[in-house]
């Protein structure tokens, strides 16, 4: 007896499901179907950061070279050491001045013989000039009286031509006269000597202000060369920068200017700076087979607080693209169909609406959207299998939250938006 009633209500159970299956696909009127939904979120307001983490370590922004320079004289020492701190206008290094003087003292002797030169020639010029003013006040003297000559020309005719007298005075006045202007040349050639020689007595004079050389940074003497090898020696700033390698993937991705953030192993330190320079030709000698790596260098935005040391390692985030103040929503919320994408929202009047969206940035579970959805919107997580457009909507009731302290955290404003929200939903 009891088997029989079970049959009787299965089979009642399964006419009961057939009927309504049929009915939902086969009737020509729309069933109002009620969608039940489980989960939903809100669509949020969010900054959107993609990155791309390399590693890195900090180096000193500059480095000051100094180089042995024979030009200045002998080298007479160090005047720093190894170590020690530098600021601007530290003498870290002198030349001997013995070079300089003995070059000067050269300099000097030619200048004094070329103006020797000089002032023979202007006593010269001097006798020349007297005595040219003196031949001017003299008559004119000629050799003889005028006369005729016979020539022989080469085809053995004769002719006759006149020879006049000889005038010695001006011969004598423009002899002078030649050889003052000549004299005058010598001169000038001279005083151009003199001129290059007290420039180059004027260079030496500014060597030996030179002969100490000062640091023009603020940092410390990382290196000192006794062997004169140059640089001698190699001062770093105290201004620290962030420095790394790339892979020849990455390198394509970085330009210089991207936002760059900086964390510290262990701590919950942060620094922001930006991409300075960027290489774009590898470390070694570029070889079939063997990967290249490029080297970056980041910019602090603020200086260091000075606890990190040159060489410390930390984690670098390189800011490839960035959505400000974006709308998003989880990736699963979104349905791909006929090349379209579309999400269900949950309508404020207790229906559920069919949305196409235009989405943008995506990053990792959560994507970006530009058109279709704004913040603070409900969207459907868990889409039921034959959720209904413009179709009501019922969600779990959730006795745990209808409590009498959820009502008190709300403002009397929004009890009162509630309860309307609900009438005016029916």
């Amino acid at each position: 007896m009891k088997l029989k009633w079970k049959l009787l209500i299965a089979a009642v159970i399964t006419l009961f499901i057939a009927l309504n299956i049929t009915l939902i696909f086969t009737s020509e009127k729309e069933i109002n179907r009620v969608n039940y939904i489980s989960k939903w979120t809100v669509a949020n307001e969010q900054d959107l950061i993609e990155t791309l983490p390399v590693a890195g370590m900090f180096m000193p922004k500059e480095e000051q070279f100094f180089y042995h320079d024979q030009d200045k004289g002998s080298f007479q020492g160090f005047l720093v050491e190894k170590g020690q701190a530098v600021e601007p206008g530290t003498a870290v290094l002198e030349y001997s001045p013995q070079n300089i003087n003995e070059t000067k003292s050269a300099f000097q002797m030619e200048i004094d013989r070329l103006n020797q030169e000089v002032a023979s020639l202007d006593q010269h010029i001097s006798q020349m000039e007297q005595l040219l003013a003196t031949s001017n006040t003299m008559p004119a003297s000629s050799t003889g009286t005028s006369q005729n000559q016979q020539l022989q020309t080469p085809n053995d005719d004769s002719i006759i031509v006149q020879v006049e007298p000889f005038d010695s005075t001006a011969y004598i006045q423009q002899s002078i006269a030649r050889d003052i202007e000549n004299k005058e040349l010598d001169k000038s050639k001279l005083e151009s000597e003199i001129e290059k020689y007290e420039e180059m007595l004027t260079a030496a004079d500014s060597s030996m202000i030179e002969l100490t050389a000062e640091s023009m940074i603020s940092g410390t003497v990382k290196e000192l060369k006794h062997t004169l090898e140059n640089p001698i020696l190699t001062i770093i700033s105290n201004e620290q920068k962030i420095e790394g390698e790339l892979t020849e993937d990455e390198v394509q991705q970085i330009l210089p200017g991207m936002k760059v953030l900086i964390t510290y192993e262990n701590s919950n330190k942060q620094l922001e700076g930006t991409i300075d320079t960027v290489s774009v030709y590898p470390e070694e000698t570029p070889e079939i087979g063997k990967e290249n790596s490029y080297l970056y260098t980041v910019q602090l935005t603020e200086p260091e607080d000075g606890t990190s040391v040159f060489g410390q390692h930390v984690n670098v985030k390189i800011v490839t693209n960035e959505v400000q103040g974006a709308t998003t929503v989880p990736v699963k919320t979104i349905k791909h169909t006929d090349k379209k994408q579309v999400s269900y929202i949950l309508g404020a009047g207790g229906y559920v609406e069919r949305r196409q969206l235009d989405t943008g940035m995506k990053l990792d579970h959560t994507v970006e959207v530009q058109k279709g959805v704004e913040a603070g919107e409900l969207i459907v997580l868990d889409r039921p299998l034959l959720i209904k457009s413009n179709h009501p909507f019922i969600t779990p009731l959730s006795p745990t939250k209808n409590t009498k302290a959820s009502y008190g955290a709300m403002s009397g404003m929004e009890i009162f938006k509630t309860i309307s929200k609900g009438f005016l939903s029916r």
